[in-house]
């Protein structure tokens, strides 16, 4: 990849509690208005790898112990969340975070709440642009809305903050096929029309594949592969592992897969 990146992650080593290591020097660049994906099963350390960025580790007694973490150009990984967040870094956390008590309207504007009144409104008619059916259910209270209405009502909150990168956790978690293809056509047209460098961790595979350009694969907490999405939906192993099922109907570790040990870098 070439090096316009808006942020680097270079060889970091992340542990919970000063002894449990979940992240072993993982290395992951995403190019200033690009979209990249992180795949991997379930506990291979897509979310602390986001969290890491977010500087929300912090919060699970979690820190960045070797490697650093660049956002154009500044190191971030000593910096608090909340630095981070105004440096135009927003996460959108898997299991869609309403507040339940409030209504559409009032959840988003909770994004906003650094803008003037004006710039509020202004930004506030930018968020019903993207997401027509929010405007519809703006007086609704957010947790009566459907389970995609909720996923829209947090993108569109980070879309308050006005971020130069997102990071979204499993935006397709737990919803219908069409609501899913309707969020990923939005974060496409976010990334295109506004933008926003985008990084994607998302387990549907197939999706990821079909809006990110590039992906890393991560397995165990190390990246063990990465390249253009056009070349890893050609690669037999993922093919086997991520888009595919085992002839038992199960899926397989990464490690089951025969090419598996051929690959010498990968178990360094």
């Amino acid at each position: 990849m070439s090096d316009d990146s808006i942020l680097k992650i270079n060889n970091i080593e992340v542990k919970y509690h000063e002894v449990i290591l979940v992240l072993k020097g993982v290395s992951i660049k995403i190019p200033k208005g690009k979209i990249v994906a992180l795949l991997g099963a379930n506990g291979a350390g897509k979310s602390t790898t986001l969290k890491a960025i977010s500087g929300l580790l912090k919060h699970e007694d979690g820190a960045v112990t070797d490697g650093s973490i660049e956002f154009e150009g500044n190191r971030i990984d000593r910096k608090s969340a909340e630095q981070i967040s105004k440096s135009g870094i927003v996460q959108i956390i898997e299991g869609r975070r309403v507040f339940e008590h409030l209504t559409v309207e009032q959840n988003i504007k909770v994004g906003g709440h650094r803008r003037s009144r004006k710039n509020l409104k202004n930004a506030l008619e930018r968020v019903y642009h993207y997401f027509p059916r929010l405007k519809e259910k703006r007086n609704e209270i957010a947790g009566f809305v459907s389970g995609g209405e909720q996923q829209m009502t947090v993108v569109g909150r980070a879309l308050m903050t006005q971020p130069k990168l997102m990071l979204l956790d499993e935006p397709s978690m737990g919803l219908a096929p069409l609501l899913i293809h309707e969020i990923f056509n939005i974060i496409t047209q976010l990334n295109q029309e506004e933008n926003i460098s985008i990084l994607l961790v998302e387990q549907n595979a197939k999706l990821a594949l079909s809006v990110a350009p590039y992906a890393y694969i991560m397995e165990n907490g190390r990246i063990v592969m990465d390249d253009t999405s056009e070349k890893l939906k050609n690669n037999p192993d993922i093919k086997d592992f991520y888009l595919g099922m085992t002839d038992f109907g199960g899926r397989k570790s990464f490690k089951d897969v025969k090419h598996y040990k051929r690959r010498k870098r990968w178990l360094s």
